[in-house]
Formats: C-alpha cells, structure tokens, sequence
C-alpha cells in the first residue's frame, strides 16, 4: 500500500513539476512582451483523510499592484494631454516667432513704423511711399497667416477628437470582449491571468486618451465611468459620437453650437474629460487657440482703427485723390442719420498744383437743403445730396458723383476729365483742424446709437487698412461671468432685408446667459437665423450674437440707460485679422498715401495743399509710438501700450506657456516612466529568476522521475515473488 501512494505522490509531482516548468517556459517567451505581467506557480500540499499524498497546482499568480496601475494610468492622462499641448504651442510658435525673433509680428510692425518715419524725411519719395505699403502689406500678410495657423489648428484638433474617439471606442470594444472571456474562463475555473494582461493594457492604452474611474466586479469584469459618472462599459460599451467639422473661422465656436460635442447615447459628455489627448484637443479648439486668435485680432483691429483715423485726416499731394471707396456698411440710408457736432467739415476741390478749385462746408450744404437751417439729423441720403450739390455747382450741372454702392458704401468717384483733387478737412469753429464728432443713428429710430470722430473717418472713405468683413457677429466685451443687468432696457435687431426685426426687453437681474436664452427663444429671431451663445475667454466670458447666413446686422438699444455701452456690445473683432490688408489703390499707386492736410490761409480763407507737408506722415509713425488702450482679450488683460508692445505680449505669453508646457511634459514623462518601472519590478519577467527556478523544477521533475523509477523496480520485485 505504501508503494502505491509512493507512486501517486512522484506522479503528482512529476506533473506539478511539468506545470511549474510551463509557467516559466510562459514568463521567459513573454520577457519583452508589452502589458504582460509575471506569472507566479503556486502549489499546495495534497491531503486525502488526513494523510499527504502529494502535490498539486494550485493557481498562476499574477504579480500587480493595483494601486500602482491606478496611478500609472492617472500619469497617462495627464501625459497625453501635456503631450498635445506641447505640440500645439510648438507649432504656434513656429508660426508667431519669438519676441527676440527678427520675423516676429512685433518686429514687422517696427519696420514699418520705421518706414513711415523715413517717408515723414521725404513725403515726395515715390520710393519711400511704395516701402511704406510693402511693409504694411507685410504687417497684414503676417497676422493672415497667424489667424489662418490658428484656425487651421482649430479645425485639425477637431479632426483629432473625431480619430480618437473612434480610438476609445475601438478599445471599450476590446475591453468588453476581454471582459466576456474573462467571465467565461473564471466561471470554467480556467486560467484567466493572460487575458487580464491584455485587458489591463487596454486599459491603460484607454488613459491615454481619456480620464476614467473603473472598478472590478466579482464576476471578473471591469466597468468604465467618466470621472462624472457617466456609464462607459456596463455588460456592453458605449459608443461614443463626435462628427468633425469641414471648415472654421474665429466667429465659430462650440458653445454657439458650431463644433459637435462627444456625445454617449445622445448626451453631450464632452466636458466630463479633464485630461488625456481628448480633453487637451477639445483645449486647444475652445480656449487656447481662441484666446490666440482674440488677441491678434484685437492687435488688428486697433492698428486699423488708429491708423485709419490719422490718414483719413489727409491727403495724398501732388497725388489728385478722385476715387474714394467708403468701407462703412449702411442697411437704410433712407433713415439711418448722422448728427454732427461743434465744427464744421470743409469740402475742398484742388487744383494740380495745390491751390483751391472749389470750396464748401458739409454743414452749409445740409443746411442749404433745408431752408438755410442746419437740421438736427441728416440722412445718409441727405448727406450724398450735399455732396452732390457740392459738385454740381463745381461742374456747373447736376452730377451724382457721390453715391450710396450696392454693398451700401458712401462711393465717390471724381471723373478723370476733371483735372481736380478732392479733399475733406474736420475743423473747430475756430478753423483749427481736429476731427469732429459725428453721432450717428444706426437703427433709424429714435435717437443716436453711436459716436464716431472724424467726418472721412466714419464713412471710411481714406481708409490705410480695410477689410471685407460684413458685421454679421456681434459681441460683448469680456465679463464676469455673474455679471448682472441693473436697470431695463429693449434691443433691436435688423438687417438689410428687415430693419426692425424684433425687439428683446431685458431686466434687473437678467445677466449674459439669460439674455442669450431671451434672443433664442424669440421665434422673429429664429426665422431670421439669429443666435445667440456665451462664449469663455480668459477671466471672463461674451455674450455673442451671430447672423448664421452672414447678413449685415444691426444691434441697438432702444430704450434704457446705456446697457449695452456697459457691456461693450457691438461688431466683433473676430476675424479682424484674417481680413485686414492695405487699402487696393494704395498698393497699386503708393502716391495715394496721405502725406499732409488741407491748411487755411488765415488772410484769404481759402485752402492749399504744399509739397512739404509731412504732418499725416509724422502724425502714422508717432502713433506707433503711442500708448493705446486696448480691451482685455484672450489672456491679456486691458491697459495701455504700443502696437509693438502688445504684440511683443502676444509672443511673450505663447513662449512663456510653450515652455511651462514642455516643462511640465517633462516633469509628467519622467513621473510615469518612474512608476513604470516600479511597476516593472513588481509585475515584470526577471530572467535571472526564472532561470533559477528552471533549475528547481527541473530538479524537482527529475527526483520525481526518480522515485517512479525506484517504485517500479519494487513493483518488479514483488511481481517477481509473485510468479
């Protein structure tokens, strides 16, 4: 009897030994296999009544921390959203410069504050005049092609969530098919060790892109949530959605519902990820990158206004000036007014060689139209009329030299047979030249919405930069985002094809949200394809207003005390810098530039242009040297500077978050491969140690083959006896 037991034990062992064998042959093959954690053998003593009568396997082990895998996944997050964003500031970089750069913005609008300064040396330098335009052209090339690269990353990062939900969706697909194997060998009491290897890879894979909790039924399977909850892998995984867009521009934006969230079973999740390359693209498309392009079309659009308001004050000599295309967009010039203030504009006919050929005030011919009276208001109509008038009684016949163009222009066209000049110069009652003050009823009802300084200025008709944008997007200032109305008011809203619209009463309490839902909710609004969203930006946010078909629009406050002012609402500058280039005419004859002004002799009241004047010119390099007040936009916060300045802070900011990116990359790689190798040591093959039991198990498989060999030749023996 002891001999049979003596055989069952060696043959238990001689078969524990083969499987301890397996399992090594298992680590050592998988050594450099990715995700595949060591498998420990582990036996046990085998009792039958009380007695030992050898061995067996019990079960592979496998060697994981899973505290450690939790935290290495966190890493991973965290790392894969470091990891686009130091792409993306990179590549930003690459297109902005440096602030030390040569070929940064900053460093083109020196230059051509620079040429301005040289045209001021000699005004007569048709040389110098076509150095100035290049380097504006440059100026307006460049921020082109900043705003291009930033909506182009835009419309890529959108393309990237579209690949990588698909990516999430991939792998939720993997883990629940590993979750199923899972459960069916565990209830089979088969090893299941290998097939966790790959579902933990999957796993740690899927942190890549998302951040995610999980935990571990008793069944074997794993079940996914967002950080906020949401279901991801429950029995079956959720298919994520997001279809991306074919086309951007800096007016869209995902909260105005022109970028598709990432939606589970119809439900917009996509703020529920806070890290991974997910949540980083999603950044980038909605904060980052449009943080950016505020801030240069901020730049853009204060350049334009300031400079266009200089060289609207002049004009070009010995240049005649004949053509004159306005660029401010009337809908009813029928009803829409100007008020003019204190001061008077002189209306000045030139001759070829600079003396007076016609002389008139705007003032004189408005009130000539009405009785000898200055009336209160003119109309945009009005105002050709006495243009009209003006040039008529040059002519000596009725002429329609001045008209209102088909994009509702103020056009004026001086016919090349005349051998005259036209220019404008505001004047105080005095006769001091300084811009007057025009405020101008843009709804037609009621009184004035706005004010403007400048007669050439407001109509846009000597324009340096122009652009083509039509005043389709609306928006407020940044404010706080528990910003609040404090008294009542009424807005209008108009186009060219309906002035009046509708009209939204808003109230104490009422703040940028609900103001939104109120125009939303107006059905008028809606038929007419107008929506409003508020959009973040940097502290703050904006209430925005978009005219989705990209008609010329409207917005003016009908009654209350000034809420919109308060709020800074009015045609965006989204955009600003994609459209801003140099006036056509300017480029094709720099000797249209404004150089000097209209001056008064004192003695004979009349007007004269001379060849020396450099005062416009001065007048365009000194404001480059001027402290300008720019708004809070993107991350740059209101205040005072130069054209250069801000655009050195613009560049500063990238730079400076760039290398906070790439540090914190850095620090996040170093972090993760750290916990990776601890993980490693914990989980991974050690070849030294698996060759040493090798040897175990081979010794142990040959004492077992041993004591079968003995007890056989005993059995032989009592056979022997036997017969």
């Amino acid at each position: 009897m002891s001999i049979t037991l003596a055989l069952g034990a060696a043959m238990s062992g001689l078969s524990t030994a083969q499987q301890g064998l397996d399992s090594v042959a298992r680590n050592i093959s998988n050594v450099n296999t990715k995700g595949y954690t060591r498998k420990v053998f582990v036996q046990e003593s085998q009792v039958l009544a009380g007695k030992g009568v050898g061995v067996r396997a019990k079960t592979l082990a496998r060697t994981v921390d899973e505290s450690l895998m939790k935290d290495i996944r966190r890493a991973a997050a965290i790392a894969g959203d470091l990891s686009v964003k130091t792409d993306y500031y990179g590549r930003v970089q690459d297109v902005f410069g440096t602030p030390a750069g040569n070929s940064s913005i900053a460093h083109t609008i020196s230059n051509l504050a620079d040429q301005f300064e040289s045209l001021a040396l000699d005004v007569s330098s048709v040389t110098q005049g076509s150095n100035v335009v290049r380097a504006a052209e440059d100026v307006a090339d460049q921020l082109s092609r900043m705003s291009s690269a930033v909506q182009d990353l835009r419309l890529e990062a959108d393309r990237s969530i579209e690949s990588d939900v698909q990516s999430v969706n991939d792998l939720l697909e993997r883990i629940d098919t590993l979750n199923a194997q899972i459960v069916r060998s565990q209830n089979t009491f088969q090893d299941t060790g290998d097939l966790e290897d790959q579902r933990d890879q999957a796993l740690t894979d899927l942190a890549g892109y998302i951040d995610f909790s999980y935990f571990k039924r008793d069944s074997g399977e794993v079940i996914i949530l967002t950080t906020s909850g949401a279901s991801l892998l429950d029995k079956s995984p959720v298919t994520l959605s997001h279809q991306a867009v074919t086309k951007t521009d800096a007016g869209l934006t995902y909260e105005g519902g022109n970028f598709n969230g990432i939606t589970a079973n119809g439900v917009d999740i996509t703020k529920d990820f806070k890290s991974g390359s997910i949540a980083a693209y999603v950044d980038m498309r909605d904060h980052t990158l449009p943080a950016m392009q505020s801030e240069i079309d901020e730049l853009s659009t204060k350049m334009r206004e300031q400079l266009n308001a200089v060289h609207n004050r002049g004009t070009p000599y010995p240049e005649l000036a004949q053509s004159f295309n306005g660029t401010r967009t009337f809908i009813d010039t029928a009803n829409q007014s100007i008020s003019l203030g204190s001061g008077d504009v002189q209306l000045v006919l030139y001759n070829p060689d600079g003396t007076q050929a016609a002389q008139s005030s705007i003032k004189d011919e408005l009130a000539a139209m009405n009785g000898g009276t200055l009336p209160s208001a003119s109309s945009i109509d009005d105002v050709v009329q006495a243009l009209n008038n003006f040039f008529s009684d040059y002519a000596g016949a009725p002429v329609s030299w001045a008209a209102i163009d088909s994009g509702g222009h103020l056009d004026i066209q001086i016919p090349s047979t005349q051998t005259v000049g036209f220019a404008m110069r505001d004047e105080d009652t005095a006769h001091i030249a300084t811009d007057i003050k025009i405020d101008f009823n843009s709804d037609g009802a009621g009184a004035a919405d706005e004010s403007a300084s400048g007669f050439s200025n407001f109509f846009g008709l000597n324009d340096f930069f122009v652009d083509d944008r039509t005043h389709y997007l609306y928006d407020t200032k940044v404010v706080s985002g528990s910003w609040k109305v404090s008294t009542t008011s009424q807005i209008r809203f108009g186009t060219a094809a309906d002035t009046d619209i509708a009209r939204v009463d808003i109230g104490p309490q009422d703040t940028v949200q609900t103001i939104a839902a109120k125009i939303n909710a107006n059905a008028a609004l809606a038929g007419q394809n107008i929506t409003a969203s508020v959009v973040n930006e940097g502290s703050g946010v904006r209430l925005r207003v978009l005219q989705n078909d990209g008609q010329e629009m409207v917005i003016t406050e009908t009654t209350g005390a000034g809420v919109l002012d308060r709020l800074g609402f009015g045609p965006s500058n989204s955009g600003a810098s994609s459209a801003l280039s140099v006036r056509s005419d300017l480029s094709t004859n720099p000797a249209l530039l404004s150089s000097g002004v209209l001056q008064r002799n004192a003695d004979t009241g009349q007007y004269t242009l001379g060849t020396g004047d450099n005062s416009i010119a001065n007048a365009m390099a000194k404001a480059f040297d001027t402290q300008l007040g720019f708004s809070e936009a993107g991350n740059l916060a209101s205040g005072k500077q130069t054209f250069s300045t801000y655009a050195s802070e613009i560049l500063s900011q990238n730079s400076s978050e760039a290398a906070r990116a790439k540090s914190q990359q850095t620090t996040q790689t170093t972090l993760l491969s750290s916990l990776e190798l601890k993980q490693g040591q914990i989980s991974g093959v050690n070849l030294d140690e698996e060759l040493t039991q090798l040897i175990i198990f081979q010794q142990a498989y040959s004492a077992a083959a041993r004591v079968i060999s003995t007890n056989q030749q005993l059995f032989d023996v009592l056979n022997n006896i036997a017969t």
